[in-house]
């Protein structure tokens, strides 16, 4: 978390607040109106402590946050989940009478359960669940599994995904597993975004000479650096397409075709994370090349003769704390988004012009309030989910003017797929793994994109091992122990689909039973119809 003020700081305070004070200066002088001509004076060299350590930066983050004006404009602002909706259907005028109804109580448990823990919720929990007649009990249960292990690491998990499912780094010198273990810490004590962010953008791996591949990749955040390979022009891209949603890569060989970013915008991006003099090639000729000194985006440069660390750090400023930079809260709003409801209000890592955006008004209206929130992950998640737009039917959007007025169907991460199997079978790691494997999928890619292979049905029918540890499971050995038909059929679809079944269901599959001359292949028949039916690995 941010420390602020710590002891080692106030040893030499006035050389950490000159810095502040730059960067606060600057940031208050791109939110302003067109500077004046002329009125710079060059700066004397500054002398500033190092930026080594995670507490250094940290100190210095933490001061410039206190000076962060959108913080102070924003204090008294509030954006409930009631709100959103009524501004959302302001912006859906009459399409929000072709909103889908809303979800009853077992759909809700099970939904919200797989959104914020990718687990499956116990057939004791949903039967307590619905019974409970507490009208806050939807809120009281989104605030119970945010304070679950199960939910700092399935999100830390995702993110390890969107920054390593396209990385070329050598996986000898990268540590994804360190990442997720540092990200799922980070989201369990709550850390702000910003500080994430800040902390995976301003680190400075170093290589140790001593030890064969120990590029410093067993501290988590030193693997966002190291999956681009600790590349100037890779981390420029990637800082852009994660943390703004923005894509500018193309921008590195010439100015981008669709948006206004120039070949020149990237270069300066680039060359805040080289440790030496940048140099921008000649697209005429590769054998010459050209000083750029760096500036981001939003036209922010650092303070001359910065050194790298201190650059990582400002930069981290500039990306985060500028209220003019609405790209950075609005890009993890419309992941999030995107995650719960099935659709952004844009594709998540490749935004071209503004005008791609769809309820432009509603996101940047999320985006502000979660700036204005201290940038807290939870704060948005309770917001989306306690809204009437997170509990709304399923049903396939087939328009643009239709999103939002339902939840899309969306297809089951990896793992959370080889968690619900684990829900029904017990934990298998070998099995674990091949499902990892077979239903990997981009999780930057909208769902609207994303099929199912031929290879993810043969697995949930035909693998060997799950269809022996289906024969051999408690589960079955339970349902085995249910006398009635009836009760065993509503056991069987709690354990397995969280929910119970339908009438027409539970005559079918009691049918089914009284039918059959071995009950125990019969039970082990119906666990199989569920485990390979599309609900199990969907969303409902």
């Amino acid at each position: 978390m941010l420390q602020r003020g710590s002891s080692s700081l106030r040893k030499r305070p006035h050389q950490w607040i000159i810095l502040v004070t730059l960067i606060c200066l600057t940031l208050l002088a791109t939110s302003s109106a067109a500077p004046r001509k002329n009125t710079k004076k060059k700066l004397p060299p500054l002398n500033l402590p190092p930026l080594k350590t995670q507490e250094q930066k940290m100190q210095l983050l933490g001061y410039i946050r206190q000076n962060m004006p959108t913080l102070r404009q924003g204090s008294r602002v509030s954006f409930s989940s009631q709100d959103l909706d009524k501004a959302l259907a302001l912006e859906l005028g009459d399409t929000i009478s072709q909103a889908a109804p809303l979800i009853d109580d077992e759909t809700f448990i099970r939904r919200a359960s797989l959104d914020l823990t990718g687990t499956l919720p116990s057939a004791e929990k949903i039967k307590t669940f619905v019974a409970d007649q507490n009208s806050n009990k939807r809120s009281d249960y989104i605030d119970e599994l945010l304070e679950t292990e199960a939910y700092a690491r399935k999100w830390a998990r995702y993110w390890t995904s969107v920054i390593f499912y396209e990385s070329e780094a050598n996986k000898r010198r990268v540590n994804p597993e360190a990442l997720e273990d540092w990200l799922a810490e980070q989201f369990r004590k709550g850390a702000p975004w910003d500080y994430i962010t800040v902390m995976l953008i301003s680190a400075t791996p170093e290589r140790n000479k001593k030890k064969k591949n120990d590029y410093g990749q067993d501290y988590g955040p030193n693997n966002f650096v190291l999956a681009c390979e600790n590349k100037s022009t890779e981390l420029a891209s990637e800082t852009a397409r994660i943390f703004m949603g923005i894509s500018i890569q193309c921008a590195e060989c010439h100015d981008h075709p669709f948006d206004n970013w120039k070949r020149i915008q990237f270069h300066e991006l680039a060359a805040f994370f080289h440790p030496y003099t940048y140099k921008m090639p000649s697209q005429e000729d590769p054998t010459v090349s050209t000083v750029v000194k760096p500036r981001f985006l939003l036209g922010e440069k650092p303070y001359e003769n910065m050194k790298s660390d201190a650059r990582r750090v400002s930069i981290a400023a500039y990306l985060a704390y500028n209220p003019q930079n609405y790209w950075f809260a609005r890009s993890y709003v419309n992941r999030i988004w995107s995650e719960l409801i099935g659709d952004g209000f844009y594709d998540v890592d490749s935004l071209g012009p503004d005008g791609d955006v769809v309820h432009k008004p509603i996101v940047n209206r999320i985006a502000a309030n979660f700036r204005y929130k201290d940038f807290d992950p939870k704060w948005v998640f309770r917001l989306i989910m306690n809204s009437q737009v997170y509990q709304r039917e399923m049903r396939t959007v087939d328009s643009p003017s239709e999103l939002f007025t339902a939840i899309r169907p969306s297809r089951l991460r990896p793992d959370v797929v080889a968690n619900s199997v684990s829900h029904v079978i017990g934990e298998n790691p070998q099995l674990r793994k091949e499902i990892d494997t077979v239903f990997d999928m981009n999780p930057s890619l909208p769902q609207s994109t994303l099929e199912g292979s031929i290879q993810q049905a043969l697995l949930l029918m035909n693998q060997r091992e799950l269809q022996q540890a289906l024969s051999q499971s408690e589960l079955k050995q339970k349902l085995l122990g249910i006398t009635s038909n009836e009760e065993l059929v509503q056991s069987l679809y709690l354990n397995v689909l969280a929910r119970n079944p339908t009438p027409d269901e539970l005559q079918r599959n009691v049918s089914y039973l009284q039918g059959s001359e071995k009950r125990d292949e019969a039970v082990e028949d119906l666990l199989w119809v569920l485990v390979n039916c599309t609900e199990f690995r969907t969303k409902r």
